[in-house]
């Protein structure tokens, strides 16, 4: 499904907001995001402190292709099957810990070896990362410990003055999180 004109419009905005720095909340497969765009690690301390969430927590990253995790993701460290399986998995609603390049923050890692990413499915989402033209980080647009905000009103309401854009368009729909997958072992780590 092509995104409408209006579409187009806010995701153009709300990318150029993330590469300039800012803080996004922007709709997921499943629920709303607050976002940054991987390399603004100013903006990452924001979005940590708006959640009141935990450094050592880490962040999922979410791009529109695998080649474009190659900037974060060791992808050299994976074995053939390990690269099958993401292949396989990839572009989907699933989430693989994979092994970070040295050079990714804590922050990013929460002070780990290993990044938790995905490639989407869901065309806005993936539209934004390509023009950002970068990773992002997509964490549950929430305070840490409640549920997530599921409404514009909701978003608006907590997160207006916080954040520099909210992309006002509806999830994918998918009423689960994201299936989590050990790249190395290929465990499900949760279903």
């Amino acid at each position: 499904m092509a995104l409408t004109q209006v579409q187009w419009h806010k995701v153009n905005e709300a990318a150029t907001t993330l590469k300039e720095g800012g803080v996004v909340i922007c709709p997921t497969e499943g629920v709303y995001g607050i976002s940054a765009a991987v390399s603004r690690l100013a903006a990452i301390e924001r979005i940590i402190a708006l959640k009141h969430r935990a450094a050592n927590k880490g962040l999922i990253v979410v791009s529109s292709s695998v080649a474009q995790l190659e900037s974060v993701v060791n992808f050299a460290a994976l074995s053939a099957d390990s690269m099958r399986l993401i292949h396989n998995k990839w572009p989907g609603h699933n989430t693989f810990i994979v092994p970070a390049r040295a050079q990714v923050p804590a922050l990013l890692t929460g002070g780990r070896s290993t990044l938790a990413a995905r490639v989407t499915d869901f065309e806005l989402l993936a539209t934004l990362c390509a023009k950002v033209g970068e990773p992002i980080v997509s964490t549950s647009a929430n305070i840490s410990g409640s549920a997530p905000l599921e409404t514009i009103a909701q978003l608006q309401a907590t997160f207006a003055h916080s954040v520099d854009y909210i992309l006002d368009e509806p999830c994918m729909g998918r009423n689960k999180p994201s299936t989590i997958y050990d790249a190395v072992s290929g465990a499900i780590l949760r279903a």
